[in-house]
């Protein structure tokens, strides 16, 4: 695994730091290939839970992650029942003249648009993939202490005292990563002003496999389909002023207001779980990748949640390095050189930059409340709902088709 020979001995090809979503897809997904993968992780994966209980953080998956998910092994360790599909996205501006815009997969000729999974549903999913795998280890419950990098090698000390070489550092441990300030990677880091307030609800009427998204100069409001026909996700991101009044209210105040909020479209609505806010953030790691490390998902990027397409450029990251990687085995290189891991680096920063920025311009549009802005972008939705071709591309591009 070099260019020359390399004397260094090595425990393992990967390690990668932080055992989410994002860093057991890369685990996943390399324990496919010849390499001696670590994983290191706090916390352990929940296996099981109460029967009824719902978990509150979500994620939209779209048709490109979910083929990810096919070909790592995962996806069929999702049950029918975990995972809901939703054939159409309404749109619409709650504000101004009500313009509204829907998609529908008959349009594309595909049977859903994506699927509402439970987050702990899809650790456990690629949890399990890994756990069949001999060339995965599982250091779990661990957390690291310190990194060195040397020419041919990175070390990581772990609290327990171990002391792991390995080719390449991956990290994948979230928004604050530790290997990231560790390795002396800066990040640019802009508020978006925003609470996302996020909770399961229930409603009154049958979600109709939709996921709903009404606009207001506080923000975006999105009902996401579960499993269950009455049972919707909630992403309510509004100014931060606004978050903790909404968080002062009582159960009861909260339902009338997310309600009228959301203009009674399916109903009444009942709390299923208590609401919890985060706040939002736009960062960017000044790097992916250095000598002998690469970052991923959060710890590399984040955006505003509003199109649910944070964590597959996530997702779509382990995709990528995973490939970079496979490149450089097939040629017999050094996995964790810098130039070797250049092109992983161009084909997302791209991608992700592109993202970023239509996130910044929707917000901006829509928290705007001079009525001839709102007017043109109510027009705007209406036109482009009339344009099936433009819709076809729109929707191809949220799939990742």
């Amino acid at each position: 695994m070099s260019e020359g020979n390399r004397p260094v001995k090595l425990d393992y090809d990967v390690i990668i730091v932080g055992g989410g979503m994002v860093g057991l897809t890369l685990s996943a997904a390399l324990s496919q290939r010849d390499l001696r993968v670590g994983v290191i992780e706090p916390k352990p994966v929940e296996l099981e839970w109460q029967r009824g209980t719902v978990d509150a953080r979500v994620s939209a998956i779209t048709r490109a992650s979910q083929r990810l998910f096919e070909d790592v092994g995962a996806w069929s360790g999702i049950a029918a029942e975990e995972k809901s599909a939703y054939r159409r996205m309404c749109v619409w501006d709650g504000e101004s003249t009500h313009g509204s815009i829907e998609f529908d997969a008959s349009l594309i000729a595909e049977k859903n648009l994506g699927y509402i999974i439970e987050n702990r549903v899809l650790r456990r999913a690629l949890y399990q993939s890994i756990e069949r795998a001999r060339n995965v280890d599982w250091l779990c419950p661990e957390k690291c202490q310190e990194v060195t990098y040397h020419d041919d090698c990175a070390e990581l000390t772990l609290v327990s005292g171990k002391r792991l070489k390995a080719a390449l550092l991956v990290g994948a441990d979230g928004a604050f990563s530790w290997l990231r300030k560790a390795s002396d990677v800066g990040q640019v880091q802009k508020s978006y002003g925003h609470k996302a307030i996020v909770c399961t609800v229930k409603t009154d009427a049958p979600h109709q496999h939709t996921a709903w998204q009404r606009f207001d100069h506080h923000g975006p409001l999105a009902f996401l389909p579960l499993a269950d026909n009455h049972l919707c996700s909630i992403v309510w991101s509004v100014d931060e002023a606004y978050a903790e009044e909404l968080l002062a209210l009582d159960s009861a105040d909260f339902e009338k207001r997310l309600s009228h909020t959301f203009e009674a479209t399916l109903g009444a609505v009942t709390l299923k779980s208590e609401p919890v806010a985060f706040p939002l953030f736009e960062r960017t790691a000044d790097t992916m990748v250095q000598h002998r490390l690469a970052l991923i998902g959060d710890a590399a990027h984040t955006i505003h949640p509003l199109a649910g397409q944070g964590v597959n450029l996530g997702f779509a990251d382990a995709q990528e390095l995973a490939k970079t990687i496979e490149v450089s085995l097939n040629k017999s290189a050094d996995i964790g050189l810098k130039h070797r891991l250049r092109p992983f680096e161009r084909a997302r920063k791209s991608e992700t930059k592109a993202m970023q920025l239509a996130m910044q311009g929707f917000k901006r549009l829509f928290e705007q409340e001079i009525p001839v802005v709102q007017m043109a972008r109510s027009y705007g939705l209406a036109l482009t709902d009339k344009h099936p071709l433009i819709k076809q591309k729109l929707i191809r591009k949220a799939m990742g088709l």
